[in-house]
């Protein structure tokens, strides 16, 4: 591995570790405060919302700096001086202004770490792939790790390690590599969400307080994707997958609560939210030649019976093994329907115009996951775990709306061979 690959990947290793080792618990330490359910959830969308309505014009800015490099350190240096406001001051409110301030920042600066790699990587060689795999790798190291250490320490020292994560972070983004010179500096601006056509979203990434971008529907205007939207079984194709998408809010969201709530010990809880990330990783590297072969919209269905299948499985009290097994569905329940969901919007859509489609799926998709975590704490709140059936009922829902899209005339693609 060449030099600038070695700090790429410490980076993301770091950036995705850091982000294991707190985001996944973050619900249950609100809990430990005595934070209800039902503003816990508000307090986990809040990010999401923002992010919306403000990355893609942050990501516009960063891109007009000398070397995107800058508008990294800086994120991560503003990140870490947010949170070391809530070693003094942790009350409620600190914690909803931080948390929606430091989501939104990270949710900018991915996109920007992912637009700099790529461009490096294809002017001094490299595999984005390999670089990017091995952030999932540190989000399941850490997050393993973390859980241990709870077990030990309790939530108490939260804060601490949350800190101590940014600091680490902020560090390591000094020693990235300079992306690009002066010289190259396109003054117009990009969307970076274009960047991230082909990177597969994991769960590590809903996990964080944030997840990738979206640019908004208003930059639609080319005539042959005007033509493409023209077809409403496109855009019922687009608003079931994020429907189904969505359902995983109550996992992302209270899972590791309700498991912890349930007797369940910290560091066991964090292999079993690892296992998910762990299978859908699986399918991502051995299995995206499905997208090829498949119908996209049958693999949707398939996503949304697994789904279907998930969730009512988890309203059960299910011994800890079979929790394990449960876990694997993810693979299919939200890797399966990523992949499909790409491959549906690159064979419909032209090459000037796949990215810009595949934004608004991440709009569609990050809005209807922001009311889906808002939506899970009012359900936490009063059914416990049963409100899994809500999101098994977003499933048929998602899964209804695709079948109506063969009801329009959308015609089916073919198989494609490899």
């Amino acid at each position: 591995m060449a030099h600038h690959e070695r700090r790429l990947a410490i980076y993301y290793a770091i950036m995705f570790g850091t982000m294991g080792m707190t985001s996944p618990f973050f619900t249950p330490w609100l809990a430990s405060l005595g934070v209800d359910a039902k503003l816990t959830g508000v307090i986990v969308a809040l990010p999401s919302i923002a992010m919306v309505l403000t990355t893609v014009y942050l990501g516009s800015l960063a891109d007009r700096l000398n070397d995107w490099r800058t508008a990294i350190i800086a994120s991560d240096c503003a990140v870490l001086v947010l949170l070391s406001w809530l070693l003094f001051r942790s009350e409620v409110l600190d914690i909803v202004v931080v948390w929606t301030l430091t989501g939104l920042l990270v949710a900018a600066k991915i996109p920007i770490v992912d637009a700099a790699t790529c461009s490096v990587l294809r002017r001094q060689g490299g595999e984005y792939g390999r670089i990017r795999a091995i952030g999932s790798v540190g989000f399941v190291g850490a997050l393993l790790l973390a859980g241990r250490l709870f077990d030990a320490v309790g939530f108490e020292q939260f804060i601490v390690l949350l800190v101590s994560g940014a600091a680490i972070r902020a560090i390591a983004s000094t020693r990235l590599p300079r992306f690009r010179e002066p010289a190259t500096i396109d003054r117009e601006p990009v969307l970076f969400a274009e960047t991230l056509v082909n990177e597969p979203v994991t769960v590590a990434n809903l996990s964080a307080p944030s997840g990738n971008l979206a640019s908004s529907t208003a930059s639609f205007t080319s005539p042959s994707l005007q033509g493409e939207l023209r077809y409403t079984g496109f855009l019922l194709v687009l608003i079931g997958a994020a429907l189904i998408n969505a359902s995983h809010a109550f996992f992302v969201g209270f899972g590791i609560l309700q498991w912890l709530d349930s007797g369940i010990s910290k560091s066991t809880a964090s292999m079993l939210f690892a296992s998910a990330v762990i299978a859908e990783i699986l399918l991502m590297w051995k299995f995206a030649a499905l997208s090829r072969r498949f119908s996209a919209r049958y693999c949707m269905l398939v996503a949304a019976l697994s789904g279907l299948l998930r969730w009512g499985l988890s309203t059960l009290a299910l011994p800890v093994i079979a929790l394990f097994f449960l876990q694997t569905l993810h693979a299919l329940s939200f890797g399966l329907l990523f992949v499909a969901t790409v491959s549906f919007i690159a064979r419909r859509v032209d090459d000037t115009n796949a990215a810009r489609a595949q934004s608004l799926y991440a709009t569609l998709t990050t809005g209807a996951l922001a009311v889906a975590l808002i939506l899970s704490g009012m359900l936490y709140q009063r059914l416990g775990i049963h409100g899994y059936w809500i999101m098994a009922v977003m499933c048929v829902s998602g899964a209804t709306v695709i079948l109506a899209s063969f009801l329009t005339g959308l015609e089916e693609e073919s198989p494609q061979p490899g």
